[in-house]
């Protein structure tokens, strides 16, 4: 199955894990809307895929999340494509398989990717006294593929190795690499305010041409830091262990 076109959804609160890398601050938010009005204010209509993913992870409350990708599923009968930092409990998983199961009963895809970009340097990018630890995060992943799902690293956002070593990334690859169907990474994207979370400066980096990747998805400005060093070492470590790797966003289900 080849993924074509992608459409976002999301709960329209602030995400309470704060990221300092976060982009979607800077994401309008009109109101706050049930459920039921995230689903029909979906207004296009040639996707072959929902992402679970733009203002917030919506599965700090997994319960919530899961009950959202239901109905979405039951309205547009489509591909589900999840991303979160957080760790679900057992009940919380057992809800999860049965979410892949129903779509799967009808030959449709139920993807999970977890973030995690870090492990020792996690604090330079994440407010981990409101983040799950790394350490939780690989324990999930393994925990997803006991329970017969095909999880997705999102190894992103990739920052300069001076500033958090690309070793912590090979590093997970060679952990996790049993345990997961691909890679998907990118490089940091900053503007003014990412860049004050941070606390760091636009001379701090060099950015990269690509710009583009989060067309769709956000209407804010930011810049994407040159991390070629980085991507390239992170798909020579893939490479040795024959794991596919996506720049950006995942193209087919593997």
């Amino acid at each position: 199955m080849i993924i074509k076109k992608r459409t976002f959804v999301s709960f329209d609160e602030f995400c309470p894990y704060e990221c300092k890398h976060c982009y979607t601050y800077g994401i309008a938010r009109d109101k706050i809307r049930s459920i039921d009005e995230i689903v029909n204010d979906i207004s296009a209509d040639d996707f072959d895929v929902v992402y679970v993913s733009q203002k917030n992870d919506n599965f700090s409350n997994p319960m919530r999340g899961i009950t959202l990708c239901h109905a979405l599923f039951d309205r547009y009968k489509q591909n589900v494509f999840a991303i979160t930092r957080n760790v679900f409990s057992e009940t919380e998983l057992t809800e999860l398989v049965a979410l892949k199961q129903k779509l799967s009963n009808v030959s449709k895809h139920f993807f999970i990717a977890v973030s995690i970009n870090a492990t020792d340097s996690i604090s330079i990018s994440e407010d981990t006294s409101k983040t799950c630890t790394p350490r939780q995060r690989i324990t999930f992943i393994k925990a997803l593929s006991e329970k017969g799902f095909k999880p997705i690293l999102m190894l992103r956002p990739i920052f300069p190795d001076r500033i958090i070593p690309v070793c912590e990334c090979l590093q997970l690859i060679t952990e996790l690499h049993p345990y997961i169907s691909c890679v998907v990474t990118s490089g940091l994207g900053v503007n003014e305010d990412i860049l004050s979370r941070l606390g760091m400066h636009e001379s701090d980096f060099r950015f990269s041409k690509d710009q583009e990747y989060l067309d769709g998805a956000i209407a804010s400005e930011i810049r994407f830091v040159d991390v070629d060093y980085e991507l390239q070492k992170i798909r020579e470590k893939c490479s040795e262990y024959g794991v596919p790797v996506f720049l950006h966003s995942m193209l087919a289900e593997l």
